[in-house]
């Protein structure tokens, strides 16, 4: 039968489990205010028994192992509730600052910038030959145009904007995934499967990160290692130990915008530009190449039909010398044909630039005289042209939006107001989206705290039973040692 030495090594191994124990619930409070970590717990079990006769005698106790508790299932929603969430925000955020800037506040709205510009002409029908009329309907037109360039030439800066972040973004990922791959290596060799916890934790952590910058999908291999890929899967970023790059690099084809690569080691990077979703990542590469630069098409094919429709009009009148005539009021983008500008309303492919190359004949800035305000050819008072000028401003089938060449669009004010409300509208829909997805976000990180959260009073609970654990094993190692030195004495006589 077991000795008393046996018994000492009984009440050892009950001190230091406990010990080990109270080791573990001293780690969960001192890591009660760490974001994102993972309450652990000791899991202890009874040593091999030893067989003396027909007998079995228990041997102690032993710290068989120290996991985190954690859901992994929920983690994998938290990462990607993540990037949906800061995908509407960020989405939100590169619409606010523009949204103020198309509405229609006082003068400097760009629908009353087009009401004023064709309310000139209907002035110069009342007095055709008079020079400061004339000097108003070139001033009127200089404002427009500079409205439609200052407005497109914001989307730009914000699109470029948006560039910059990709290109910021795509180093901060791969800082991110090499250290997850690092850190998958850490675990995988760990010797206990589940043992290293905190390294748990600090993944966890950069995969949550790793998600407010591009949306990602994640799961956990059979050696604990975090896998994770794009969420449209388009493709890998960690594979096990092994993280590929991201490339941000200029190309032509998209005006010198970031064309974002993923470099999978053997054969060509793959081009996944349009395959990032969400994340700040995926939200600039939508704001840059999707909505900024649906606006922008809009504003061009707003100016095209402007300027299109009064040059196909100025052209048929006579200046005021009563001979000049087939002018056009406006010049631009040599693209669009004839002078800069369609004679009608073409395809939509040749709006692209109109804005910014949009201008104001300077034949009839230097001389407004040039304006052709009359129907008829030696007919210096007549007003008809002028007349058919300004009703343009009421005129529908002004605007070609879908790329037939075909106006589908119109009155001018109608399609101002479209471009304003669809501005508002994406803007207040990317803020409910937002705010539905940290709702939800909220809610997630809240259940994950109830599972893997440390509770003090749970903690306090624990800690009281693994003094008393403690303690009980050193009475019991204190009862085995005076027996010890009884028997000793005993036979030392």
């Amino acid at each position: 039968m077991p000795g008393l030495t046996s018994s000492l090594n009984i009440g050892l191994s009950g001190l230091q489990a406990a010990q080990s124990a109270l080791s573990v619930v001293g780690h969960n409070i001192s890591n009660v205010n760490t974001p994102g970590y993972s309450r652990q717990r000791a899991i202890l079990s009874s040593n091999d028994s030893q067989t003396f006769g027909a007998l079995q005698f228990g041997t102690g106790v032993g710290l068989d192992n120290i996991f985190g508790v954690r859901d992994r299932f929920l983690e994998m929603q938290i990462v990607q509730a993540t990037g949906r969430q800061k995908g509407s925000e960020t989405r939100f955020a590169g619409l606010e600052g523009i949204s103020p800037v198309f509405e229609e506040t006082g003068e400097s709205g760009l629908g009353t910038l087009i009401q004023r510009f064709f309310q000139s002409f209907d002035e110069l029908a009342s007095r055709p030959e008079d020079g400061a009329v004339r000097r108003n309907v070139v001033g009127r037109a200089q404002s427009l145009v500079d409205g439609l360039k200052s407005r497109w030439n914001l989307l730009q800066e914000q699109r470029s904007q948006a560039d910059r972040n990709v290109g910021s973004l795509v180093q901060e990922v791969n800082n991110l995934t090499s250290q997850i791959a690092a850190l998958n290596d850490r675990i995988a060799s760990e010797p206990t499967p589940g043992a290293d916890s905190d390294a748990r934790d600090q993944r966890k952590a950069l995969a949550d990160r790793l998600a407010e910058l591009v949306g990602v999908q994640v799961f956990e291999d059979s050696k604990s290692r975090l896998q994770v890929t794009l969420d449209s899967g388009a493709a890998v970023l960690v594979s096990g130990s092994t993280a590929y790059t991201l490339s941000a690099t200029p190309d032509a084809t998209l005006g010198n915008f970031f064309r974002v690569d993923v470099s999978l080691g053997a054969g060509a990077p793959i081009n996944v530009t349009g395959a990032i979703r969400d994340g700040a990542l995926g939200a600039n590469l939508d704001l840059r190449d999707n909505l900024l630069a649906t606006y922008q098409r809009r504003l061009d094919e707003l100016a095209a039909g402007v300027a299109g429709q009064v040059n196909l009009q100025h052209r048929s009148g006579y200046a005021l010398d009563g001979v000049t005539t087939g002018l056009d009021f406006f010049l631009g983008a040599a693209a669009n044909g004839a002078n800069g500008l369609p004679t009608t309303v073409s395809a939509a492919s040749n709006y692209r630039g109109m804005v910014n190359s949009l201008t104001v004949n300077a034949s009839i800035v230097s001389d407004p005289r040039r304006i052709a305000a009359s129907g008829a050819a030696g007919a210096a008072g007549n007003n008809q042209n002028a007349r058919a000028l300004s009703a343009l401003q009421l005129a529908t089938g002004t605007v070609d939006t879908n790329g037939d060449g075909l106006g589908d669009s119109g009155p001018f004010s109608t399609a101002v107001g479209v471009l304003a409300n669809t501005i508002g509208t994406q803007a207040q829909g990317f803020q409910t989206r937002s705010t539905t997805d940290q709702n939800l976000l909220t809610a997630l990180s809240n259940q994950r705290e109830r599972v893997s959260g440390v509770d003090l009073d749970e903690e306090a609970t624990a800690l009281l039973t693994f003094q008393r654990g403690y303690q009980a094993s050193a009475q019991f190692i204190s009862v085995i040692n005076q027996l010890t030195d009884q028997l000793v004495n005993q036979f030392g006589r």
